[in-house]
């Protein structure tokens, strides 16, 4: 087993076909959206062709948790 290398065989799509999966997985991997992500969404935009255009990455990078005032560690100069 290699680390770092994906294969993966899917029977009837053209080489086209898979350069734009390609395209879209290496997007969702090098983004993080596929592995990174916890507790939020990621999505893929396509446009009105049905081309791919990106990743969407939505998520709360900080969020306050239970009752306690987390602003009591921070001092005001």
């Amino acid at each position: 087993m290699e680390i770092g290398k994906i294969e993966l065989s899917i029977e009837g799509i053209t080489k086209e076909e898979t350069l734009i999966i390609q395209e879209i997985l290496f997007a969702l991997i090098s983004s993080g959206g596929l592995l990174r992500i916890k507790r939020g969404r990621t999505i893929i935009h396509f446009d009105e062709d049905g081309s791919f255009q990106g990743i969407e990455l939505n998520y709360w990078p900080w969020r306050k948790r239970g009752r306690e005032d987390n602003t009591k560690a921070i001092k005001v100069m």
